[in-house]
């Protein structure tokens, strides 16, 4: 039996305990509710959403993160992100951005296209780009819509191999193969390799390794329905579900980390917080499994097994961003692309290398919100937000008496690249700047290095592989991890979908098993 501790308040048991108020622990606690489950929500910070989050600087809003979500659609073609906050019956004001996005690579065998949303609409452009295109581009969208359907039989449920093997063919054969080997079958030329790939930053991994189902998962998502973001920032998806759980009599609680996950016989039955046992059927943490072994579980709650794999995964892609307050008008700077990729090459596996070193910028992606959402900033002004992915060993290296000096030297530097490929002036209009590091995002987000991401998506650890093993890396009972290291894999729209289906499977075993 645990020690008796002097409580500051009185022990209160609820079906589930939510450690963190990111966007699928803020998803998963809304599901508890909304079936009618008492919920806690535990969060260190003083507002909820993780990445999902804005702050100020004088008179300008910026984003933390999260700029931009897939999977949304409209009222009358929903995506699985609009159709998720309509079963929590939140109505959000989404704004659209018309293009996919621009890309800018240097280099040998470089390229300047826009590329637009819509799947017609973007193997056009592709065939205008890249002669001979079009249709191996038309038949990646159309394997991706079959990849889709053997995903969704998946979830069903009820899976009889035989229909697997027989109706969903294909998606089984594209689940075994790469981005690089599938539209290499498919005949896709070269350059138009490149562009199809201008994604794959969102997975954190070289296209090499992550498979294509999941890749054509994210694209189809984004050139289908369009990228969409709330037209009051990422922070009212977080404000509205916060508020969907305080009015189905959850509760969350601010400023309030937790200290301790509580373990007896290899089951999670509540958490110490604010010097309070707390008692619950469920633990979910919204933080990496390391995380949670190293700093939350006693160690002798956690295998050998969970620790060795959690050992093998690399965490996924750091950011180093920085926030511009500008006091002229988008239109007034030639700024005319809401999202630009910036690659120093077209080769997705260079860029994914070079990304281990601050000496290269090998891929920037800069937004101005404006010109999606034009008064998103005071009139007669602009914010341009660029940030560089990096990995994990391009920041490993950074003394802390060098910290300050390199931060403004490489926030510069950004700058610099920004105005030279895109031809416009910044820096005399700059009214306000913020820089955040991977230090910066590991002081507020609490994640290994500062990534707003999960694991990278291996070749040995796919989407597919997590799914079919999740069952086998719970390491205790009881307890539940939610986020974009979850089986779904980085991206903001998967981690609320990860939260939600959590969310469903602990009300159904809360249900099955009876509340004590």
């Amino acid at each position: 039996m645990p020690q008796k501790r002097k409580l500051k308040y009185m022990a209160k048991k609820y079906d589930a305990i939510v450690i963190g108020a990111g966007n699928a622990g803020l998803c998963c606690a809304a599901t508890m509710a909304k079936n009618g489950f008492s919920v806690l929500v535990l969060e260190r910070n003083s507002v909820p959403g993780g990445s999902a989050t804005s702050f100020r600087r004088g008179r300008f809003e910026f984003e933390a993160a999260l700029h931009e979500l897939a999977s949304v659609g409209t009222k009358e073609d929903p995506g699985s992100v609009m159709r998720l906050f309509s079963y929590y019956g939140i109505d959000i004001d989404w704004q659209y951005e018309k293009n996919a996005f621009r890309v800018i690579a240097d280099g040998d065998g470089g390229y300047d296209v826009t590329m637009p949303a819509g799947i017609e609409d973007f193997c056009r452009e592709m065939e205008r780009s890249v002669p001979g295109s079009f249709e191996s581009t038309l038949a990646a969208f159309k394997l991706g819509a079959k990849i889709g359907a053997g995903f969704n039989y998946l979830s069903s449920g009820n899976v009889d191999p035989q229909v697997l093997f027989s109706e969903h063919a294909d998606f089984l054969r594209a689940v075994s193969h790469s981005v690089d080997e599938c539209l290499s079958s498919l005949g896709m030329p070269k350059k138009a390799q490149d562009i199809f790939k201008t994604y794959w930053p969102y997975l954190g991994a070289p296209t090499s390794e992550i498979d294509f189902a999941h890749y054509m998962l994210m694209v189809d998502s984004y050139i289908r329905k369009r990228p969409a973001m709330p037209h009051l920032r990422s922070h009212e998806l977080s404000l509205a579900l916060e508020e969907v759980i305080v009015k189905l009599s959850g509760e969350v609680r601010y400023n309030c980390p937790c200290e301790k996950i509580l373990t007896k016989d290899g089951k999670a039955y509540g958490v110490i917080a604010g010097g309070e046992e707390i008692y619950a059927d469920a633990v979910v943490a919204n933080c990496f499994p390391d995380t949670a072994y190293k700093s939350l579980l006693d160690p002798e709650a956690v295998s050998e097994r969970a620790l060795k794999i959690a050992g093998a995964r690399k965490i996924s892609s750091l950011f180093f961003s920085v926030y511009l307050g500008l006091n002229r008008s988008a239109e007034e700077l030639g700024i005319k692309d809401y999202s630009v990729f910036l690659f120093d090459t077209p080769d997705s596996g260079e860029q994914y290398e070079r990304s281990a070193s601050l000496d290269t910028t090998s891929m920037v992606v800069a937004n101005c919100l404006n010109c999606a959402v034009p008064d998103s900033s005071p009139e007669g002004t602009s914010t341009v937000f660029i940030t560089t992915m990096l990995r994990e060993e391009a920041w490993g290296d950074v003394r802390p008496e060098d910290y300050k000096k390199l931060k403004n030297k490489f926030a510069k530097k950004l700058i610099k690249l920004y105005e030279n490929k895109m031809g416009i002036s910044l820096m005399p209009y700059i009214e306000e700047i913020a820089i955040a590091t991977p230090a910066t995002f590991a002081r507020y987000l609490g994640t290994p290095c500062g990534t707003p991401y999960g694991y990278e998506l291996r070749g040995w650890d796919t989407m597919l592989c997590r799914i079919m093993n999740a069952k086998n890396e719970q390491a205790v009972e009881n307890l539940y991890f939610v986020g974009a290291h979850g089986e779904r894999g980085d991206g903001y729209s998967t981690t609320y979908a990860n939260g939600h289906s959590v969310g469903e499977k602990i009300a159904k075993g809360v249900q099955k098993n009876g509340r004590s």
